[in-house]
């Protein structure tokens, strides 16, 4: 699929004086949901991500707070920052992706089609660009 396949995803949300409500629904997704998690706490200065899944797509928001996420393809690389609650980013399975520049406080959720299974997370560039190329 590629970068082409990477895009942000709107949550439906109203507004008024009370704040907002955001809802995102499993019809607003190109999958359906088998996992959900979320990171919080990160230290200042430190990374996450550094990886591929294999068959996995998610869906990924900042729920609080910011964050920068550079998405490959093994060829191109483009930067998203997250920083809106209502708008999160779709990958594809096979994006590598590496998530960094935390602010202090940021929650980040991510929504996924598969559960997770370590043996089909690939951690080494080297090894993910030969999968892309089709080389082993």
């Amino acid at each position: 699929m590629g970068l082409s396949a990477v895009r942000w995803i709107v949550s439906a949300h109203s507004d008024d004086d009370r704040g907002t409500l955001s809802v995102l629904e499993e019809a607003a997704l190109p999958f359906p949901i088998r996992r959900i998690f979320y990171m919080h706490r990160i230290p200042e200065g430190h990374e996450r991500g550094g990886h591929a899944h294999q068959d996995t797509q998610q869906h990924v928001l900042a729920l609080t707070g910011r964050f920068a996420m550079d998405v490959s393809d093994g060829e191109r690389t483009q930067t998203f920052v997250l920083d809106d609650p209502n708008r999160g980013l779709y990958l594809p399975a096979m994006t590598w992706v590496r998530l960094y520049g935390f602010e202090a406080n940021t929650v980040v959720l991510v929504l996924c089609d598969t559960k997770y299974d370590d043996s089909r997370v690939i951690r080494n560039w080297d090894h993910y660009c030969r999968l892309q190329r089709g080389t082993p």
